[in-house]
């Protein structure tokens, strides 16, 4: 990478020092943790616990009124709440707002935390939905899942901390940014696991979760079950809809897991949408190189209004070209790389996607965007919207 300091040196003399700043353990957790192992426990005792921590009430409420959770009926307090969402998934909520706050704090990198952050989530997810099929405790596996990984976004905010005294750095490419943290994330995650005291089996999937061969492995099960959610998390981060998520090669993933895998899949999109605060970082300059076009040669022209929905509201945009993978919009406001947010294509039709480009000017701003997890119904409706408004193919 072309930076005007040695890499190596600066992290390796961080984690020496003990220089970077590790998330702090939420303490509510432990308090939730200890209680419901007691099993003598009642609705009201978790609520006075939640309630003592007013950033986890409000993830709480957030979470029981979000669409993966089925929240028809709004809830306003929160043993209802509690009692929607599962007291055994109150500990994940806590530990997994405790991290995201670090994976959206404003930087430099803050694209690349977002997508390091999204995939710890879906990983979390997959694993929790798929462990009970391998005989492994769904809320062990959901924080192997969470944590395996974390080492990544931390070290992100060590490259951070060192860009800060380096003004003059230059942007570098996703992919140079990703393949520095991935040198880096296993001794990070396992510096997260001793500093916060985790459990042997959250260890275990940090140390060995990218090992070919598991030999002499602790709880060989669990490690497998992550290695596995994390290649599909990542391709599924990649594709546009969830039949486009290749599944060949995926270690450890039999015929069997295909089809209850492909249907967790579709609930990634609401999932996520039920730990996203809303919050909008305040723009800062990225050293993230800007990607090229995501549209592809298959692109058509077309012309119909689009609304960017996200919890603060709607914004309007027009679409102006489309691809079988991805969507051009003019308008007025830009939106963070990296962000997820919901489409409304009209019609009643919607569509979670990526913001991969935007690209400001006095004139307005262009962002494109790639579907993200789409179903079939989308799929359907995202083809028939390029046939019934795109009489014109773009040019290579």
């Amino acid at each position: 990478m072309d930076l005007p300091f040695e890499l190596d040196t600066e992290v390796v003399r961080l984690i020496k020092t003990r220089s970077i700043e590790l998330p702090t353990y939420p303490g509510v957790a432990l308090r939730l943790q200890a209680l419901t192992r007691s099993g003598n426990y009642g609705l009201g005792e978790l609520a006075k616990l939640v309630e003592s921590d007013q950033a986890l009430a409000t993830a709480l409420l957030r979470t029981a009124n979000s669409a993966f959770y089925g929240g028809a009926a709004p809830i306003t307090t929160l043993a209802p709440a509690i009692a929607r969402v599962g007291a055994n998934s109150l500990n994940n909520i806590a530990i997994a707002g405790t991290l995201g706050v670090q994976g959206s704090m404003e930087g430099p990198l803050l694209a690349m935390r977002k997508d390091s952050w999204r995939r710890s989530l879906i990983s979390a997810l997959l694993c929790e939905q798929l462990a009970p099929r391998r005989g492994i405790d769904a809320g062990e596996a959901f924080l192997a899942g969470l944590l395996h990984d974390f080492g990544e976004t931390i070290a992100y905010a060590c490259f951070e901390a060192l860009l800060e005294s380096h003004p003059e750095s230059r942007p570098q490419n996703a992919a140079s940014w990703l393949w520095e943290a991935q040198r880096y994330h296993v001794e990070l995650g396992m510096a997260l696991a001793a500093e916060w005291k985790l459990p042997d089996f959250v260890l275990a999937t940090v140390m060995r979760h990218h090992d070919a061969e598991l030999p002499g492995a602790d709880f060989p099960a669990l490690v497998g079950l992550v290695a596995m959610c994390d290649v599909v998390s990542t391709r599924l981060s990649e594709a546009a809809s969830v039949d486009d998520v290749a599944l060949d090669g995926v270690p450890g993933l039999g015929k069997a897991d295909v089809a209850p895998l492909r249907a967790v899949m579709l609930t990634v999109p609401a999932f996520l949408e039920s730990f996203d605060d809303g919050k909008t970082p305040k723009p800062a300059p990225s050293l993230v190189a800007q990607a090229p076009s995501t549209l592809g040669a298959r692109a058509q022209s077309v012309d119909f209004p689009v609304a960017v929905v996200t919890r603060n509201g709607r914004t309007p945009y027009q679409a102006t070209e489309m691809s079988p993978s991805a969507m051009r919009l003019k308008g007025d406001l830009p939106q963070p790389e990296r962000q997820l947010i919901n489409l409304d294509l009209g019609s009643g039709s919607k569509v979670c996607a990526t913001v991969k480009l935007c690209l400001v000017s006095d004139a307005g701003c262009v962002i494109e965007v790639q579907p993200f997890a789409m179903g079939k119904a989308a799929q359907v409706e995202w083809t028939r919207l390029m046939g019934e408004r795109a009489p014109r193919l773009r040019s290579a």
